[in-house]
C-alpha cells in the first residue's frame, strides 16, 4: 500500500489479499473490541427521527454541550467531520497565516504530514522515538525541547498525547510545562485516545487550556462510532471562531450530532468501568457470588442471626435493588460479552441463551409447583 494508505481500509486490503473484507482482523486502526455502548446506539437509534431536516450549520448544540461540560466558551470547540477534516483546516490555515513551518514528532498519526504537505507547508520530522521503561517524565520534556532547539519561532508542532502509535504519554502538569517553555510555538496536541489515560483532569490539557495550544480529541475512539465520524478541536475562542468560518456548512450530520450530545451528556458509569478495567474480574466475581448466596437464602431459609435487627438493612437495599432493577438489567447487558470472552467461548453463543431461558422458565415453574 502507498505509504500515504490509511488503516482502516478493508476494501483494499481485502482485494490485496484475495479475501472478503469480512474475514479480516484489522490491526490498523485503534477501535474499542467491546462496540459501542447501549446509550449511544440508543441515541443513533432517536436521530431517525431528525433525518428530514437539516442539522444545525456548524454543531451549535455539541459546542453547547462541550461548553456545559469543560466550562469553557462554547466559541472555543470546532466540531467537524471526524478529527481528520480538523487536521487538514488545521494545515490549511497555518499556511494561511504563515508559519514557517510545521514539526511532527515521530512516531506519529501519518494524516499530520500529509496535510501539512498538501497545503505546501515544510514539514519538519523530530524523531522524538518511544518511551523507554524508566524514562521520568522530566527526561521526556528534555528529550522532546531538544528536539526542538532548531524549530524557529511561530512554528507549529504536532504532538499526539498519549502517542500514535507510541502509547507515550506525559500527565497535564509535565504538557503543560513543555508547553510554557516554547510560548512562541504553536503546539497542536493530538487527545484522540486521552480517554483511555483516565478522566479529563488527569489525561488532558482541556481543563486548563494554554493560550498557545490547539487539541484535537475525537468522540469515536473510546466510544467505538469511527464509522459515524465526528471530532472536535479545542481552542482560543477568537482563533476557534476564525478557522470554524473556514468549514462548510453542515459537516457534522445528524447521527454524528446526536452521538456528540449523547457522549457529552453520558452520565453512565461506561467510562468509569473502562478506567477501572483492573476491578472487573472483582466486580464480576461479586456479582456471581451475591448472585449465588442470594439464591441459596431464598431456597433453604437458614437461620439468621440478629435477624430482626437485620430486616432495616435488608429493606433499605431491597428497595435500593428494585429502584435500580432497570440499571441491573443492563449491566447484565454489559455483562454477557465478558463471561463469554472469559470462557472463550466461539460458537454455541445462541445455545447458551436459549439455555438460560429455558432454565430460568423451568425454575420459575419448580418454584410455585412447590411453594418454595
Amino acid at each position: 500500500m502507498k505509504p500515504e494508505a490509511h488503516g482502516g481500509d478493508r476494501l483494499r486490503m481485502a482485494a490485496l489479499a484475495g479475501r472478503a473484507p469480512d474475514s479480516l482482523l484489522d490491526f490498523s486502526v485503534n477501535v474499542r473490541p467491546e462496540g459501542a455502548p447501549e446509550f449511544l446506539r440508543l441515541a443513533l437509534c432517536r436521530a431517525l427521527d431528525h433525518i428530514s431536516a437539516y442539522p444545525s450549520p456548524h454543531a451549535e448544540e455539541a459546542m453547547e454541550a462541550a461548553a456545559r461540560v469543560y466550562g469553557l466558551p462554547a466559541d472555543c470547540f470546532v466540531f467537524g467531520n471526524g478529527t481528520n477534516e480538523l487536521i487538514h483546516l488545521l494545515a490549511r490555515v497555518l499556511k494561511e497565516d504563515g508559519t514557517p513551518c510545521a514539526a511532527v514528532i515521530e512516531p506519529a498519526f501519518s494524516e499530520y504530514a500529509l496535510a501539512c504537505g498538501l497545503a505546501g507547508l515544510e514539514v519538519r520530522h523530530p524523531d522524538c522515538g518511544v518511551r523507554r521503561d524508566g524514562d521520568s517524565d522530566e527526561d521526556m520534556l528534555r528529550q522532546l525541547l531538544s528536539l526542538l532547539t532548531d524549530i524557529p519561532a511561530r512554528a507549529a508542532v504536532w504532538l499526539a498525547n498519549p502517542g500514535n502509535p507510541s502509547g507515550s504519554f506525559l500527565p497535564p502538569t509535565s504538557c503543560r510545562r513543555l508547553l510554557e517553555a516554547r510560548p512562541d510555538l504553536l503546539w497542536i496536541i493530538d487527545e484522540a485516545f486521552a480517554a483511555y489515560a483516565g478522566p479529563d483532569d488527569v489525561s488532558s490539557l482541556i481543563t486548563q487550556l494554554p493560550d498557545n495550544a490547539v487539541l484535537l480529541r475525537s468522540l469515536t475512539k473510546f466510544h467505538a462510532v469511527p464509522g459515524v465520524r465526528l471530532g472536535y478541536m479545542v481552542t482560543r475562542a477568537e482563533r476557534a471562531r476564525r478557522w470554524r468560518r473556514q468549514l462548510p456548512a453542515w459537516s457534522v450530520n445528524a447521527f454524528a450530532l446526536a452521538a456528540a450530545q449523547a457522549v457529552l451528556a453520558d452520565t453512565s458509569d461506561f467510562a468509569d468501568r473502562t478506567h477501572t478495567g483492573e476491578q472487573v474480574m472483582l466486580y464480576e466475581d461479586a456479582v456471581a457470588a451475591g448472585g449465588s448466596l442470594g439464591a441459596v437464602i431464598s431456597v433453604y431459609h437458614p437461620a439468621v442471626p440478629f435477624a430482626g435487627c437485620l430486616l432495616p438493612v435488608m429493606g433499605l437495599f431491597g428497595g435500593i435493588f428494585v429502584g435500580c432493577w432497570a440499571m441491573a438489567l443492563a449491566e447484565m447487558l454489559d455483562l454477557f460479552p465478558i463471561f463469554i470472552r472469559r470462557i472463550r467461548m466461539v460458537r454455541g453463543i445462541a445455545a447458551v441463551m436459549i439455555g438460560i431461558a429455558f432454565g430460568k422458565g423451568l425454575g420459575a415453574l419448580l418454584f410455585f409447583w412447590k411453594r418454595w
